[in-house]
């Protein structure tokens, strides 16, 4: 670098130095490339005397900390066999995206250094808001399935990921750390190869401050200091720091620790054939997490300052759809004037605006006005929290209709709506669900249906079976139609997970109560012992609370659910497959199998819980099941019932004797 070269870049404000007072320990050179948005590094010299105390790292932060919010990253050039100086590099954060020849005489091939600020992008965006399972391949994965070619055991072959079906289902991704894992092959035109490759799966961008310090962190559990060992870790830190909650690898080191690891991260660790395998449970887990909404609290924000409301406002535009703010601003304080029985409510967790929403009740509709949500990995969970709270708030007042005016929806949030009964209105972006708060029969449901203006082109409900008798049961839910022949069954539980489940009035009646972000679920699962019966689902659940002094609702029967999925297996399995709904730990699941972990148990899981007002006594059950022929029961187990004795109870737990 000639001197006016240095002069340039000191006029620029592009040099950083280290220094002690006395002495010079090293400097940064630079320049700020606006056009692709990045830093790029000329020079960085660390006098000798200094080196080893870690002037390169204080420099490097230097120069992150300063520009960070203005540029997409840091790039530079080394040459390959500045062996050193790459490790520098690569400790650091950077990754090496690719080799080109020097232009000095001598055949020497510099190496493409990339550090990224993992700035969100229209790309990111997208994937935020998809509702595919996302996976992060490890670089073994993908070696494998670069050779697609080759002949592999079943056991060993990942081929399957990349089957057409589950291209629908999944996206794949790669951590930035492969490219130093291609990086160390000695074969130039394989690793070019490999490269090229990795243009068929994402690259997972990710805050590389974070994923060094869970790198880390990772160390107590998967140790060896060796270039593999350290980009395992790396790999494993992209996947835990991002927003993926999967890792796909046949390094069988990691798959022995995978217990510690999800024990204390929350991603999940599979072979490809496992993966596979559980991608139905998988996809579930993806749109419904309720565990990611821990810490989140709900307060009203109609009598804020209006500042606060206008920081409301800028924060929720929908610039996807190019909304102007004046639009939304509009529509937020036509809203807030609107009469008192107008709420306006802010959704946080600590200082950060997660949600932002506005309804109405009048005569019988409830209105949501506006519905905005933040991009996150939690938000499509948060969605369905939300329309659920709206339609248990319809049904407690005894409401017909929920009509939504929110016109910027996601297409993954119309799918929800669609799926929880509402209808979309053909000349409008108005949503709407109709609540049938009654217990009819198949003969009387065409009445029902042509108020509700519900579409059923597509069933002939004189001929019906009770699968689309269900379905239109659902959409109209709580409606019940009390002749469908699905199971009914009377299962038994502690008062204690009644209360962390699905019942407030039970948790709100002990000591401490629930926790509240563990009741704000819409479906969840219930563990039990394989014996003495198999459940079948679908099915109806009629909810028994047994003997507890510490709740008035105890000795009865205190809520109906469907049962949507009966799940046997494994302890452990089980666990990690349908932890994600936050509510039992694993100590729960190893008492209720006495420390068993090689016998079977069930998960129930259920869904679209109604808890009765007015609690089923013990004695009223008696007098049921007496009724219809039935012996006296205790309820020790789960006990299956007729129709007819379930729409008795249920007709008791709605309406007071």
């Amino acid at each position: 670098m000639p001197d006016g070269g240095f002069e340039d870049h000191a006029n620029k404000n592009a040099i950083i130095i280290a220094h002690n007072d006395a002495d010079l320990c090293g400097y940064l050179m630079f320049r700020e490339v606006p056009r692709y948005s990045r830093i790029s590094i000329a020079h960085l010299c660390v006098n000798d005397e200094f080196r080893g105390q870690k002037v390169t790292s204080k420099l490097l932060d230097a120069l992150r900390q300063k520009y960070q919010s203005k540029y997409s990253g840091i790039a530079l050039s080394c040459r390959e066999d500045y062996v050193t100086a790459s490790k520098v590099w690569e400790s650091y954060g950077f990754v090496s995206k690719g080799k080109v020849r020097s232009r000095s005489l001598d055949e020497h091939y510099l190496n493409k250094w990339w550090y990224d600020f993992c700035k969100p992008d229209l790309f990111s965006l997208a994937a935020s808001n998809s509702l595919k399972v996302k996976a992060l391949l490890d670089a073994n994965i993908i070696v494998k399935l670069r050779d697609a070619a080759t002949n592999y055991n079943p056991s060993e072959d990942p081929r399957g990921l990349l089957a057409d079906w589950l291209t629908d289902e999944t996206e794949l991704y790669f951590s930035p750390e492969t490219y130093n894992e291609i990086n160390r092959d000695a074969n130039l035109k394989r690793a070019e190869k490999t490269r090229g490759f990795l243009s068929t799966f994402i690259e997972e961008r990710c805050d590389v401050e974070k994923q060094k310090q869970v790198a880390n962190e990772l160390k107590t559990i998967i140790k060896g200091n060796s270039d593999n060992d350290k980009s395992d870790r790396k790999q494993l830190a992209t996947c835990i720091v991002s927003d993926i909650s999967y890792f796909i690898t046949f390094d069988y080191g990691i798959i022995g620790k995978r217990e510690t690891i999800e024990a204390q991260y929350d991603i999940q660790i599979f072979t490809p054939q496992e993966f596979i395998i559980v991608i139905d449970q998988l996809l579930n887990k993806e749109e419904y997490s309720p565990s990611l909404l821990r810490g989140v609290i709900r307060h009203s924000v109609s009598n804020i300052k209006n500042d606060e409301l206008q920081k409301c406002i800028d924060s929720f535009v929908d610039h996807n759809s190019k909304e102007k703010r004046l639009a939304f601003e509009n529509i937020v304080y036509g809203t807030v004037l609107k009469p008192d029985n107008t709420k306006v409510k802010v959704i946080k967790s600590d200082t950060e605006y997660l949600a932002f929403y506005a309804y109405t009740y009048q005569q019988n509709e409830l209105t949501i006005h506006f519905l905005r949500l933040m991009h996150r990995r939690d938000s499509h969970t948060l969605f369905m929290q939300l329309i659920a709270d709206f339609i248990s708030k319809a049904i407690k007042r005894d409401i017909s209709q929920i009509v939504i005016l929110e016109t910027c929806l996601a297409n993954s949030y119309k799918a929800t709506l669609s799926r929880m009964g509402f209808e979309k209105q053909i000349d409008s972006a108005t949503w709407i669900k109709l609540l049938c708060n009654s217990i009819v029969s198949k003969s009387d449901l065409t009445l029902v249906i042509e108020k509700a203006n519900i579409e059923t082109s597509c069933v002939d409900l004189q001929s019906a079976d009770d699968a689309q008798l269900l379905d239109i049961e659902c959409r109209l839910f709580p409606l019940k139609i009390w002749d469908i022949n699905i199971p009914c069954y009377i299962i038994p539980i502690r008062a204690f997970w009644a209360g962390h489940l699905f019942d407030a009035n039970i948790s709100g009646q002990t000591l401490f109560g629930a926790e509240p972000d563990k009741l704000w679920n819409i479906e969840n699962v219930y563990y039990r012992a394989t014996k003495p019966i198999t459940e079948i689902a679908p099915a109806r659940i009629l909810w028994y609370v047994s003997n507890n002094k510490n709740t008035s609702r105890s000795k009865s029967i205190v809520a109906t659910s469907y049962l949507d999925e009966v799940l046997t297996d494994k302890p452990k399995i089980l666990y990690r497959n349908n932890r994600h709904y936050g509510i039992y730990e694993w100590q729960n699941i190893y008492e209720l199998c006495d420390g068993n972990i090689e016998t079977d148990i069930r998960a129930l899981k259920f869904s679209k819980t109604e808890v009765f007002e007015y609690p089923v006594s013990y004695n009223d059950i008696q007098q049921i099941l007496k009724d219809n022929g039935r012996k006296g029961n205790s309820f020790a187990s789960p006990l299956r019932v007729s129709k007819e004795i379930f729409n008795q109870i249920y007709k008791l737990g709605k309406c007071k004797k």
